[in-house]
């Protein structure tokens, strides 16, 4: 991987992460449709480059992540962790199964394209339900919400599955408000996404990136990450995510659809 695109994915990653929209899913695509990378590769470069985005959060929110250690503090740091345990434990199968599709022939240019369309169009249709409940606070949580929270977070790993959008669409499931639910999000993605990163470095084939293009990517991702959180906070209040993520997902089947149909 060269810097350009290491710059690329990053500025991808920064911006796509709180959206509804699947950071890993989008990065695949342009890595694989834009810059011919092996799709084995798209996608755990895709993952691995959170790690950027997580630091961002650390940045932002470092008194409220110093919280998530009080557990003297009532029940959202347990809330929190409980989450976290449980999205890692559903994630590794996930993560394993991907991987064991990787020597067929499932993950082609548009394969991954039509995937992370579907996922899209699912994801807007939950969240277009949720936003029609009355909100409650995040500390009236109990296991129940640990666990669809936690499988929803473990679900995410695939491509395709937007991890913000899922999560927001558990939280207003659950019926929790909206603007506590994005931030609870936010903070939510640090130990996922350092996890993700540490499987690429420890498991992944670093050699054939190389360090220096994925740092720059991280770095990227930070920047980008760490200004987009605000931006969307703000948006989050006019903008109907739904249908953002609905028509996105239908452009991203419709169009390889429609050339795979002519090949």
């Amino acid at each position: 991987m060269d810097w350009w695109t290491a710059v690329v994915i990053g500025i991808v990653q920064g911006i796509t992460e709180w959206l509804p929209v699947s950071s890993s899913g989008q990065s695949s695509i342009i890595l694989v449709n834009g810059f011919n990378l092996d799709p084995r590769m798209a996608i755990t470069l895709g993952l691995a480059v959170h790690i950027g985005t997580a630091l961002a959060v650390v940045a932002k929110y470092p008194k409220d992540l110093l919280a998530m250690a009080d557990f003297s503090g009532g029940k959202i740091p347990k809330f929190y962790w409980a989450v976290t345990i449980i999205a890692l434990i559903c994630a590794l199968p996930f993560l394993l199964i991907l991987e064991a599709t990787f020597e067929s022939n499932l993950w082609t240019g548009e394969t991954i394209t039509i995937f992370v369309g579907l996922a899209l169009i699912v994801t807007g249709l939950i969240i277009r339900e949720q936003y029609r409940r009355k909100p409650k606070k995040l500390s009236k949580a109990g296991w129940k919400d640990y666990m669809i929270l936690g499988l929803a977070q473990g679900f995410a790993i695939l491509p395709g599955i937007s991890r913000s959008g899922m999560t927001v669409s558990a939280l207003l499931m659950r019926d929790y408000e909206k603007s506590a639910s994005m931030k609870f999000s936010f903070m939510l993605s640090v130990p996922v996404s350092f996890a993700a990163a540490g499987y690429f470095i420890v498991f992944g084939d670093m050699a054939s990136i190389g360090l220096g293009p994925y740092i720059v990517a991280g770095l990227f991702a930070f920047v980008f990450g760490y200004y987009t959180m605000e931006i969307l906070l703000r948006m989050a209040k006019q903008i109907n995510f739904s249908m953002f993520c609905i028509v996105f997902g239908l452009i991203a089947v419709i169009i390889p659809s429609f050339f795979w149909l002519l090949e």
